[in-house]
């Protein structure tokens, strides 16, 4: 179950791991669900902790599903957050193409920067 994953733990431990130095890498963990349906968690280089959210995680999560496991999108993912996301896509020569991501937007901050 990817409720039960240590995203803090095993997601610290491949960011920093010598395959992908030396910047690191995100890190995401996917749940297979029913109809077309995926689940992400997110392990976050720079923040170095899971996020609520991540949109290029969410896209290359559904686009390798697709590719491994045969989910045909548009796909539904659900972020640890709680929002469900729409990625689609189509496959052009072996490539992901036209790749849209809709979810909801919202004003998180707010103010004014004096120069």
């Amino acid at each position: 179950s990817l409720a039960s994953v240590d995203v803090a733990r095993v997601g610290r431990a491949i960011r920093v791991h010598s395959a992908f130095a030396p910047a690191g890498t995100n890190v995401n963990f996917v749940q297979i669900g029913q109809g077309g349906r995926i689940e992400v968690r997110t392990y976050e280089r720079g923040v170095e902790g899971e996020t609520l959210a991540c949109g290029t995680g969410v896209v290359a999560s559904s686009i390798l599903s697709s590719l491994r496991r045969g989910i045909r999108p548009p796909i539904r993912v659900k972020t640890k957050g709680g929002d469900v996301l729409k990625v689609d896509f189509e496959f052009e020569a072996g490539r992901a193409k036209k790749v849209t991501l809709q979810g909801p937007a919202r004003i998180v901050y707010t103010g004014v920067l004096y120069v």
